[in-house]
């Protein structure tokens, strides 16, 4: 009987493990989109884009949110499609591409088969927010010419509201803030152009 009963025991315990696993949420992949309105009309600028640093806390494929000015949220049923760093060049370059309306851009690592007129790099500081809350985009950028050498840089430091409480929210945040980057970072190339 006592043998009995600790069989029904364990086959009770293994039935509520089987039940916990089976009731694991989902796993969610997302991905940054391109947002930039068309506006220029120079498809003889030339660009390479990137590279670009990011900080090793965001440098994983779980999805990271900010509880406090101290604390990270690691969410391992959000992640990110690809990289974060290889999504956030992909769509800076698309960005910049559609409002120079340039289809010479090149984003790190591939190589330009043509002649670059200038490199974009860009050092990410914090890329980050709270569901329901904002989106915080710091990072310091500089535009240099094929030798290497800096012809402009800048620091970009913006928050963007969420507009809701879901990932999908959060996500659209962040687009918005590379899509804003970009912006900032054609206002200055366009400023380094020789006048007509």
């Amino acid at each position: 009987m006592l043998m009995n009963a600790r069989r029904f025991t364990l086959l009770f315990v293994f039935a509520s493990m089987l039940a916990a696993c089976g009731s694991s949420p989902s796993v969610k992949y997302y991905t940054l989109s391109p947002e930039a309105a068309a506006g220029g009309s120079n498809p003889n600028l030339a660009l390479k884009i990137g590279p670009v640093e990011f900080p090793r806390s965001l440098a994983r494929s779980q999805i990271v949110t900010r509880a406090s000015s101290t604390q990270l949220n690691v969410d391992e049923f959000n992640i990110w499609s690809a990289p974060l760093e290889n999504q956030f060049l992909q769509v800076l370059g698309d960005n910049i591409g559609t409002a120079t309306g340039s289809n010479k851009i090149v984003v790190y690592p591939n190589e330009a088969t043509f002649p670059v007129d200038y490199q974009v790099l860009v050092d990410v500081l914090q890329f980050d927010g709270d569901k329901g809350s904002s989106v915080t985009l710091r990072a310091r950028w500089a535009i240099t010419k094929a030798d290497g050498s800096a012809v402009d840089s800048g620091l970009y430091a913006q928050s963007q509201a969420s507009g809701g409480s879901s990932y999908d929210a959060l996500v659209a945040a962040h687009s918005a803030l590379v899509a804003a980057l970009g912006q900032q970072l054609v206002t200055h190339i366009n400023k380094l152009q020789p006048s007509p």
